[in-house]
């Protein structure tokens, strides 16, 4: 009863049973019916009994009671996680769109500083980090974010490049397919056979030359095909524009029509003539050249000394000069003056202490040449150095004026100049030993006279120029000689035979027309010294070229020693980059290179060599640009063209 009234269950027998306040709980309501199940049974009256009376089972009740409550425990559990899995996952959506936004906001806002960021020093970087680090409190917190930082940037930085190669490498194979569809495209048109131009201009070309003509036709009968030609200048086709020049296997120079159709270059084009019998004949660089006013003028000369005051043994002002290593120049040393300020007429980068008596001689003391000044015969100077000069004459031609004795100042030598009023001088060169080399010049500085006097007194004369000699026709002029088509200096045998092949004129020429009119120098054969190659702009030649050059030494010092009235012409010849005017002068300092050497390396007397450049004027290769072939060096033996060549 007591635990009845403590769960709040009153009994009344009149009226039945009471509860005291509202029991919610269905497991104290069991309780309270177990409790008062005796007492409500002795509140009623008796009764009949008709059948048995029900036992309650007050455990079952209770234990029934308990399921429920259980049951619903658990529900009421399962919805509070469900609402709470749904809180949470509205916080996490507003969480992550919390952060899209202030990594857009980031985004727009901090991108010029990010990369005003990554481009300060990395050591400025970190001091700004340390610095924001100690305003924030935590060191390691603030080192630990800025490595994050520089994870990301570096990250970010990687990503960058990795898209920037592959742009580059998307680009390249691009531009590898199109570069494959152009070649395959050439390659296609290269295998159609070439056809042969019939329009009147193919046809005139055709008419001038009709041996050539029929060995391009042999050639296009026999199959000859586009990929066959290759380009003047060097590579394969296409070479240009419409017009540019091709070679086919046997050496014919042709270019296209409009219709792409071939036809004979023009005859100053043509590497090799065609004999009547159907054979290629390399044609010198000086044939079906145009004549110029100073070819002409030396075509037409027949003496040049006749009063000139150094032949007649009068007396001058004499000038002596001691030869030693600082006051001469060998084979390895480059000139002092840059042709580029010669001929901009630049004379204050020039050495003041230079003595040369060039300038002086061509003016008759006059003083200097300065480029734009007017000499006799219509001359301009184009370029002006101490050691050279180049004159221009009214047609555009170009001569070039230097001291001939150049070659013969070498160490331990004593060098006497006389010099006469007329302008002409006699220059004498007394060496160690004795013997003396005179060279009697004019007032042009043109060698007229050179003769060796050995230490017993017996001369050799070697140039006469002051004697009679005919002019130049060049009708009767030969056929030139053959051109050597060997590529080595080094074959003494091969360089020998090449050397002593003549045209075999049957008159002699002066120096002068030796040098400056193409057909006659061609009578000698040249042979073209492909071991030497010089820097830009340079005459100088390193010492293990010159080594290159011992066969040549070799020849040259055998024939002198045999002979020694032999001479050789050492020609200098450039491509057609640059000036004129510098190219005519730099090539004739690499020819006194070349003479230089030969005399250093291997005892080539020097007053056996002339030397000669011809710049630009008689290409090889006969198209403009840069071709290496055209920058060359070569040499002839003219001791059968010269004059007078005798003994004294």
């Amino acid at each position: 009863m007591r635990l009845s009234r403590q769960l709040g269950c009153r009994s009344d027998l009149g009226r039945g049973i009471q509860m005291r306040g509202m029991i919610s709980n269905t497991t104290t309501m069991a309780m309270c019916l177990t409790l008062m199940a005796p007492q409500f049974a002795r509140s009623q009256p008796a009764m009949p009994m008709r059948q048995a009376p029900v036992a309650i089972d007050a455990p079952l009740v209770l234990a029934q009671a308990e399921q429920d409550e259980v049951k619903r425990r658990r529900q009421e559990r399962r919805a509070e996680r469900a609402e709470r899995r749904q809180e949470r996952a509205e916080r996490r959506k507003a969480r992550q769109e919390g952060r899209e936004a202030n990594q857009a906001r980031r985004g727009a806002e901090g991108g010029a500083k990010r990369k005003q960021e990554a481009e300060r020093p990395r050591q400025q970087r970190e001091d700004g980090d340390r610095q924001r680090a100690g305003k924030r409190g935590d060191p390691q917190q603030a080192a630990d974010r800025t490595q994050r930082q520089e994870r990301r940037a570096a990250e970010e930085e990687r990503r960058k490049d990795r898209q920037e190669r592959q742009q580059r490498r998307e680009a390249r194979q691009q531009e590898e397919r199109q570069q494959q569809e152009r070649q395959r495209a050439r390659r296609e048109g290269q295998r159609q056979e070439a056809a042969l131009a019939t329009g009147q201009r193919a046809q005139q070309r055709n008419d001038s030359m009709q041996n050539l003509s029929k060995a391009l036709q042999t050639e296009i009968d026999r199959g000859l095909r586009n990929e066959d030609l290759r380009c003047l200048s060097g590579g394969s086709p296409p070479c240009g524009g419409r017009n540019a020049r091709m070679v086919t296997p046997e050496g014919a120079v042709v270019q296209r029509n409009g219709k792409g159709e071939l036809l004979l270059a023009p005859r100053d084009a043509q590497l090799y003539r065609v004999t009547n019998d159907g054979r290629f004949v390399r044609r010198a660089a000086e044939e079906d050249r145009r004549q110029t006013a100073l070819s002409r003028e030396a075509a037409q000369e027949r003496r040049l000394g006749e009063n000139v005051a150094a032949l007649l043994n009068g007396q001058g002002r004499l000038r002596e000069e001691r030869i030693t290593r600082q006051n001469s120049r060998r084979s390895d040393q480059d000139f002092a003056t840059d042709l580029r300020d010669a001929l901009n007429g630049d004379r204050a980068k020039r050495r003041d202490d230079d003595d040369n008596d060039l300038m002086k001689a061509l003016l008759l003391g006059a003083g200097a040449l300065a480029v734009g000044a007017m000499l006799n015969n219509n001359r301009q100077v184009a370029l002006s150095s101490p050691d050279r000069v180049v004159l221009s004459r009214p047609d555009g031609s170009q001569e070039i004026v230097k001291d001939e004795t150049a070659l013969l100042r070498q160490p331990g030598s004593t060098v006497t100049t006389e010099e006469f009023d007329d302008g002409s001088s006699r220059t004498i060169v007394t060496r160690a030993d004795g013997s003396k080399v005179v060279t009697i010049r004019d007032a042009d500085l043109r060698v007229l006279r050179r003769s060796v006097i050995s230490p017993d007194g017996k001369s050799v004369r070697l140039i006469d120029d002051t004697q009679e000699v005919a002019p130049v026709d060049l009708a009767t002029l030969p056929e030139p000689a053959p051109v050597y088509q060997g590529s080595s200096v080094t074959d003494e045998a091969a360089l020998r035979e090449a050397l002593y092949q003549e045209a075999g004129a049957d008159r002699r020429f002066s120096l002068g027309q030796i040098r400056n009119v193409p057909e006659v120098r061609a009578l000698a054969a040249p042979v073209n010294i492909d071991a030497i190659t010089f820097d830009t702009g340079s005459a100088a030649i390193s010492a293990d070229q010159a080594r290159q050059l011992a066969g040549l030494g070799e020849v040259i010092g055998d024939a002198v020693a045999e002979n020694p009235q032999e001479m050789f012409l050492i020609e200098g010849h450039t491509d057609t980059v640059g000036s004129e005017a510098t190219n005519l002068a730099l090539s004739d300092r690499r020819a006194e290179s070349v003479a230089l050497a030969l005399s250093e390396y291997f005892a080539v007397p020097p007053e056996n060599l002339v030397v000669q450049g011809y710049g630009e004027q008689y290409l090889s290769i006969r198209s403009e640009g840069d071709i290496r072939e055209n920058r060359r060096a070569s040499v002839r033996r003219i001791t059968n063209l010269l004059q007078t060549a005798q003994e004294e």
